[in-house]
């Protein structure tokens, strides 16, 4: 699922994702596009804290932002108890963005 901010700039929400995971502390992590009053659609990040971790997410901002380029940063980052899954693995996107109650400012 390939998401475009900026009015055309692809982003593979797998890359995102791939640049979180290996932070101490996160167990798991999900990155969706949610709408955006000027930009289209920016990328916002779910994740999941290892047991008896606490997820810092100005660290995890930091590290996108010195790994990724900049449109690739999310805007947002949200902690929750568990990424939504099917049942072969899959992650529910659609789940998260329900999540997200209205439209992503930066």
């Amino acid at each position: 699922h390939l998401f475009a901010p900026f009015g055309g700039q692809n982003i593979a929400p797998a890359e995102v994702e791939e640049a979180i995971l290996p932070l101490e502390g996160v167990r798991d992590a999900a990155v969706v596009g949610v709408s955006h009053a000027t930009l289209g659609e920016v990328p916002v990040a779910f994740v999941v804290a290892r047991e008896g971790a606490v997820i810092d997410g100005e660290a995890i901002f930091a590290h996108c932002r010195a790994t990724l380029s900049g449109y690739k940063v999310p805007a947002a980052i949200h902690v929750v108890a568990e990424i939504p899954r099917t049942g072969s693995g899959k992650i529910m996107r659609f789940r998260l963005r329900e999540l997200v109650d209205k439209p992503a400012c930066t």
